[in-house]
């Protein structure tokens, strides 16, 4: 398979390994939160997606997400309370934000694609979270606030993503590596 290079496996290693060390205390903020303020936890979630946007909107080739995803799971379980299931974690974030681009058989990379899959799962996640987290015995505010902050994070994340994406680019690194946009 022509995508998967050792300069596409190692450009996925260095975004995974980025984005996996970001996650490191965002996990551990994040296991205090989440059991006893979850509304707190709601604002950091944007942070899970940042790698598979970036990987995907740097190299436009399937399995980035995934395979930054993986690399940055893997960083963070001996790091993390969460051990190997922040492999898992990090796997179902890259599957899903890869989905929406598999679903157009990877050849349209627009911001519109990155936002309508990155929240839509959010908003998914979000709406399991609810239950998990019980917010229904919360006010109605606090309850509009948590989607508001999850998806409003998974909305931010995914705007940074794009801009360093197109930041990096904008140096040359991958010249060469990036699929042309109507291939």
């Amino acid at each position: 398979m022509k995508s998967l290079t050792t300069r596409f496996l190692m450009t996925c290693a260095a975004i995974g390994a980025a984005s996996g060390v970001l996650l490191v205390p965002v996990n551990h903020i994040s296991a205090i939160f989440a059991p006893t303020m979850p509304i707190l936890y709601a604002g950091l979630v944007g942070f899970w997606l940042l790698g598979p946007v970036l990987g995907l909107a740097l190299l436009r080739r399937p399995g980035a997400g995934v395979l930054t995803t993986l690399i940055a799971g893997l960083v963070n379980v001996p790091l993390t309370p969460f051990g190997p299931s922040a492999v898992v974690t990090c796997l179902m974030v890259g599957v899903a934000i890869e989905f929406g681009f598999a679903v157009t058989l990877y050849r349209i990379w627009r911001p519109w694609l990155f936002s309508t899959t990155t929240v839509g799962f959010t908003a998914i996640y979000a709406a399991m979270a609810y239950v998990s987290f019980d917010m229904a015995s919360t006010a109605v505010a606090v309850q509009a606030l948590f989607f508001v902050l999850m998806v409003g994070s998974a909305g931010l994340a995914t705007w940074a993503g794009l801009v360093l994406a197109q930041r990096v680019a904008k140096t040359g690194v991958t010249r060469g590596l990036v699929r042309p946009m109507g291939a």
